[in-house]
C-alpha cells in the first residue's frame, strides 16, 4: 500500500504532513498549488476509491463510493474553489478529504 498526501504549505495541511512524519509513514506528496486537481480530475480520483471519508460540520463522514452521485461526492471532495480538498490522502482504497486523526490512522494502516 501507497500513501499519497494531496496538500500545500497551509495550516490545514500541517497536522497530516506532521502525523505522516512523526509516524513515519512513506508517502508521496503532491502539491495542489501547483498541480491542482479541478472538478473532473478530482472526481476521477474519487471514483477511483471504494470509500470516501470527510471531514464536514466537525463530522466524519463515510459514504460508499459506488452508491454516491456525483454530486455528493463533490460536496465531500471539493473545496471552494473548486478544486480537490487539501489536505486529501489516499491509501488506494479511501480517500480521506480533511483531517481526523482516528481516520487518518486507521488509513494508513489499512484498516479504513
Amino acid at each position: 500500500m501507497r500513501i499519497t498526501f494531496f496538500g500545500r504549505s497551509c495550516s490545514g495541511c500541517r497536522p497530516v504532513r506532521g502525523f505522516l512524519e512523526d509516524e513515519q509513514i512513506a508517502h508521496d506528496f503532491v502539491d495542489v498549488r501547483k498541480a491542482p486537481l479541478d472538478k473532473s480530475r478530482a472526481l476521477e480520483l474519487a471514483r477511483k476509491h471504494q470509500e470516501i471519508a470527510a471531514t464536514r460540520g466537525g463530522k466524519l463522514v463515510r459514504v460508499k463510493t459506488i452508491e454516491a452521485t456525483d454530486a455528493e461526492l463533490e460536496q465531500l471532495v471539493l473545496g471552494r474553489e473548486g478544486n480537490l480538498r487539501a489536505p486529501t490522502v489516499s491509501n488506494g482504497k479511501t480517500l480521506l478529504c480533511g483531517f481526523e486523526k482516528r481516520a487518518l490512522t486507521a488509513l494508513v494502516s489499512d484498516e479504513s
